[in-house]
């Protein structure tokens, strides 16, 4: 089904002439939990998803490892974490970094935007080296760095995140450098006033303007007893929130329109490649 709707679209994007738009859709988190990895293949396949983020410190790491190379078409960006937020579900770090653990020693549930000084910025440097060299290791089609829940805005964190894409060849994605060459943010696409996310994507979708590329980006995963078990909101499980990503990115209409407007699914590691960038 994915290969096919890809397929159609470019077809009709040759007709539509290069001012068709290009949509790329990461989705994070894999190998946080099989539910997520599930949910994320299943949206890879059979929708509109394009990129997938992975955790070298996520527990399903190795289940996720296997399905991205189970799915040679999927993009794949090393999501460095330095952080676990999750309250009833939490992560270590692959290397000995106590200034970045909690007093039970798994990763701290938060960051300090503003200061580092309670972090050992050697220690970093070591376990984010330590989290690319695990996910090269097991993942064939890596093309890029992401960073969970955004600790490159936090001063000197960004800086060894540059200096490692830099030495491993892996362009950080996500950051300034991605406007300046031409990449669109659509954002993070939230409910809003009770309404489903695939209505508010389709609307932000309706917006790209001709000839450009635009990036999106949620997490999804299946509403079922492993993710709701992790965290709850007011009003429901994150289950719930995280199925409505799902709905979103397989959506039937939106993908009936990409189709219609011949608009062209693609990925970080073409848009860099035809940028001339790394």
């Amino acid at each position: 089904m994915k290969r096919l709707l890809v397929a159609v679209a470019f077809a009709t994007v040759l007709s539509y002439g290069v001012f068709a738009q290009k949509l790329i859709v990461r989705m994070d988190d894999t190998g946080g939990a099989h539910s997520m990895n599930a949910a994320i293949m299943k949206c890879f396949e059979d929708g509109i998803g394009t990129d997938t983020e992975i955790l070298a410190v996520g527990p399903w790491f190795l289940e996720a490892a296997r399905l991205c190379n189970e799915h040679p078409g999927l993009d794949v960006g090393i999501h460095l974490a330095i952080t676990s937020e999750w309250q009833q579900y939490k992560w270590r770090p692959i290397t000995h970094c106590p200034s970045l653990c909690d007093e039970d020693g798994y990763l701290k549930a938060s960051l300090s935007f503003g200061d580092n000084s309670s972090y050992d910025l050697a220690e970093v440097e070591s376990e984010l080296r330590a989290q690319i060299e695990l996910a090269l290791k097991y993942v064939k089609n890596v093309s890029h760095l992401s960073d969970h829940m955004m600790f490159t805005f936090v001063p000197g964190l960004g800086d060894i995140v540059k200096k490692l894409s830099k030495e491993y060849g892996l362009r950080y994605q996500g950051g300034p450098d991605d406007s300046a060459i031409g990449l669109e943010s659509l954002g993070m696409i939230m409910r809003k006033d009770g309404k489903p996310r695939s209505e508010m994507l389709l609307e932000a979708i309706k917006q790209m303007e001709p000839g450009k590329t635009y990036w999106t980006i949620e997490h999804p995963a299946f509403d079922d007893a492993e993710m709701s078990g992790m965290f709850t909101r007011p009003g429901g499980n994150v289950g719930a929130d995280r199925q409505d990503v799902t709905d979103a990115f397989m959506s039937p209409e939106i993908m009936k329109y990409i189709k219609e407007k011949g608009i062209e699914l693609t990925t970080f590691a073409d848009f860099y490649k035809t940028a001339g960038v790394r």
